[in-house]
């Protein structure tokens, strides 16, 4: 009943927090009783916002993607991502980078459809660039790819563009925790790990700029079990990952290039933190996790200024680059869209 007051007082008011506001704007899709032992396949597990900051890509739990247009508050289904932590959109072309059932690895337009053929194999991970013009796949237990694409025109159903693998990376443990692009292109980041009896859980982060083969960071997380994210900045100055050890979670921030920690905390309640997002400029982290706390850390500070409680836990998160929105999904399958404001603009 607590939670329950807290949620619908978040709804009515607005938060504001060391510069930050907050405020409920409207909610995608209708409440259904959250299921503990199994999401339901409506959950949003991963979204991201069009470059505009008018149509809200996501993909659920049973791997449906879905775009919301937010004016209208109307969905379309746009098709189905079967492997379980693929989610690649390109913001700057509007295309999704799509492993499908077949073991075809695809770039496709999220607005006609047209499909390009990238490649086929038992890849586990792909990213694709801002630009659509670089993409990223996990293959094996330490190899990742680096391919460069040329363009396709969005309006043919089959599109003629081409792709050329440029280079492997060999990683040190496998990549079973994610594998990102920054969105310029710059930078590549995979969250790798690997148990051993004895030994526990080791999970590291690899960087590689984009022009070597060898990479320019190893950073250590230290015995943790795992992570669900890895996401660059916008500007590309920083690394993010969710960490869990000893049944609590916790995030940590390092700085591209200089390896030096921006955030690091540890210990929340909560036993997975599942989402993270980094404000459009750069100067803000959004997290969520399992407990329902929606908490947006100020980088400068290394301090939460925002923490508000939902009754069931959070899945994902995103910010729309224009700046004006942040979505967080829920386990009721419903997403909350909340305006992003700073208190001088």
């Amino acid at each position: 009943m607590k939670n329950l007051l807290v949620f619908l007082l978040f709804n009515l008011l607005c938060l504001s927090v060391q510069g930050t506001t907050l405020e409920f704007a409207f909610q995608l899709g209708e409440k259904q009783q959250p299921r503990l032992d199994e999401l339901r396949p409506d959950v949003a597990r991963q979204m991201a916002f069009n470059k505009h900051g008018t149509k809200l890509i996501t993909k659920g739990m049973g791997g449906a993607v879905v775009e919301w247009d937010i004016q209208s508050q109307q969905k379309r289904k746009i098709g189905n991502i079967h492997a379980k932590r693929w989610f690649s959109y390109s913001t700057g072309t509007n295309q999704l980078f799509v492993r499908k059932a077949d073991g075809n690895i695809t770039v496709r337009s999220v607005g006609s459809g047209a499909e390009t053929q990238l490649t086929h194999g038992p890849y586990e991970i792909g990213s694709l660039s801002t630009d659509g013009m670089l993409a990223v796949l996990s293959k094996g237990d330490s190899e990742i790819e680096v391919w460069q694409l040329t363009q396709q025109n969005p309006e043919r159903v089959k599109s003629e563009g081409s792709a050329q693998k440029l280079k492997a990376l060999l990683t040190d443990f496998p990549v079973r925790n994610g594998l990102t692009l920054s969105d310029d292109g710059r930078f590549i980041a995979a969250a790798e790990g690997n148990y051993r009896d004895g030994e526990g859980h080791r999970t590291i982060i690899e960087v590689w700029n984009t022009i070597d083969v060898d990479p320019i960071q190893v950073l250590n997380t230290g015995e943790i079990l795992g992570i669900w994210n890895v996401l660059f900045s916008p500007d590309a100055t920083m690394v993010a990952v969710d960490t869990q050890k000893n049944a609590q979670s916790g995030i940590r921030v390092w700085e591209v290039g200089t390896g030096r920690q921006r955030l690091v905390k540890n210990g929340f309640e909560a036993y997975w933190t599942r989402a993270l997002a980094f404000s459009p400029i750069s100067d803000y982290l959004a997290s969520g996790d399992e407990a329902g706390n929606l908490r947006v850390w100020g980088l400068s500070e290394g301090e939460s200024v925002i923490w508000e409680t939902y009754p069931t836990g959070i899945q994902s998160l995103a910010f729309s680059p224009n700046g004006e929105y942040l979505a967080v999904a829920l386990w009721d399958t419903t997403i909350q869209i909340l305006h992003w404001r700073k208190n001088n603009e």
